[in-house]
């Protein structure tokens, strides 16, 4: 565990509040898979490609500002710099749980909004291989239009919109657009932000001079609290931006500093967010075991983040190609809730976000009071290695569809294959009396 059990009780408590802002920077797109270049790695690139032409000062190989900052008073900085000299393919990769872990609290507004300092798209590309169509704001103004997700502000710009607008170094900051852009983010985090839980992960870079722009944008703002992670120690923090750090830490502010992964953090959080999530679901089911006379004992689910994840998906009867939505569960899920308790009561045991009892594999979805061939073929997933063989669509209604020549369970139509894989579908009460539950 990275956190304390007070730190991630607030943190949850930030998230039923609705007061959780997470800021987040590079730091957070270093982790495998991503593995994308720190502000010195790209620094020293873009020196070493450009001393075939002219070796600058050597201190400006790890100083990304001062680099920056030279083409920019050469008047180079879009035509040599941007244009030919950063490796911006280098800057791009797949997501990592903690990108992960911030689209996910994004889309199904756990986060009331995420600061970034990041000009790559993973957490955008996250949410969109789920059919989640997000696109960072640059601005306040951008901000206060997002209405399918939490707003993403990308306050340093993004690679992939308006890339030759990316905050490099201090020069640009006295560009009309540029300052325009930057006070149009500080006014809407004037209003958005006081009150509210900060969660910084993966910001004390080398970005210093970024840094400390950003703490005079939030300077008169008052957070409930501030929990940073860092792997960086406190005196390292202090050295490589006072500023922010004077910021942040006031004094009359619960602060709270864990030197630890940003990513790991952020995998915690949504593993213990999706448990709370799961919690509840289960204890839906409370009123219908209490008519069968049953207890409705708590069910802790002890499985990994991804499969948590899949069990919220079900729950809420999204496929897996698909992203989960809700913040909590619905109550008209309270049948596929009863279902999780039939078959833990009747002796199956979890795998995943399955059960198994005998020697089949149960998956549980949310039918939401559908006709079960409709659920069905909404649930054209990607081929897995492990199919289910029944899978249980709680609160669907088996209606025949006209045309289908074969019961359901089979996987041939008369028109194509049956979506939903080969297993066999059932109906609540159909699952009864073949699971004996």
């Amino acid at each position: 565990m990275i956190f304390d059990e007070d730190t991630i009780t607030r943190l949850l408590g930030s998230i039923e509040a609705n007061r959780l802002v997470i800021l987040c920077g590079a730091g957070l797109s270093i982790p495998a898979p991503s593995n994308l270049m720190s502000a010195k790695d790209v620094s020293r690139a873009c020196y070493d490609k450009y001393r075939s032409i002219r070796v600058l000062p050597i201190e400006m190989r790890e100083a990304i500002d001062q680099l920056a900052g030279h083409f920019y008073e050469t008047h180079e900085f879009e035509s040599v710099f941007i244009g030919k000299l950063v490796p911006w393919g280098e800057l791009t990769g797949e997501p990592n749980e903690g990108h992960a872990a911030v689209s996910d609290l994004l889309v199904c507004r756990a986060a009331e909004t995420v600061l970034s300092a990041n000009f790559d798209s993973l957490i955008e590309h996250w949410a969109r291989a789920r059919k989640i169509d997000m696109q960072g704001a640059l601005d306040g103004r951008e901000a206060l239009a997002f209405h399918e997700t939490s707003p993403l502000l990308k306050f340093h710009g993004c690679m992939w919109r308006l890339r030759k607008q990316t905050l490099w170094t201090q020069g640009q900051l006295g560009e009309p657009e540029i300052q325009q852009r930057i006070q149009a983010c500080a006014d809407w985090m004037k209003l958005m932000l006081p009150g509210k839980d900060l969660l910084v992960v993966g910001f004390w870079t080398d970005w210093g001079y970024l840094n400390e722009a950003f703490a005079n944008a939030i300077s008169a703002t008052p957070f409930g609290s501030v929990t940073v992670v860092d792997l960086a120690s406190i005196p390292d923090l202090q050295a490589r931006a006072p500023t922010l750090w004077t910021t942040l830490n006031p004094g009359n502010t619960q602060f709270k500093h864990f030197q630890a992964s940003g990513t790991d953090a952020l995998k915690e959080l949504r593993i213990e967010f999706s448990k709370v999530w799961l919690r509840r679901f289960f204890a839906l089911a409370a009123p219908l075991l209490a008519n069968e006379g049953r207890d409705c004992p708590p069910i802790d689910p002890k499985i990994a983040c991804d499969d948590l994840y899949d069990s919220r998906r079900d729950a809420e009867g999204v496929p897996y190609n698909r992203a989960a939505r809700t913040k909590e569960p619905v109550e008209s899920s309270a049948q596929a809730a009863f279902v999780h308790h039939l078959l833990l009561q009747a002796g199956a045991t979890q795998e995943g976000p399955w059960y198994r009892k005998g020697d089949r594999r149960i998956r549980v979805i949310h039918g939401a009071g559908q006709a079960m061939n409709s659920v069905r073929q909404r649930y054209d997933e990607p081929p897995a290695t492990v199919q289910p063989d029944i899978v249980v669509c709680a609160g669907a209604m088996d209606l025949p569809v006209p045309g289908n020549l074969m019961r359901l369970g089979e996987n041939q139509s008369v028109v194509r294959p049956l979506e939903g894989g080969p297993a066999r579908w059932l109906t609540f009460e159909q699952a009864r009396g073949e699971l004996e539950i």
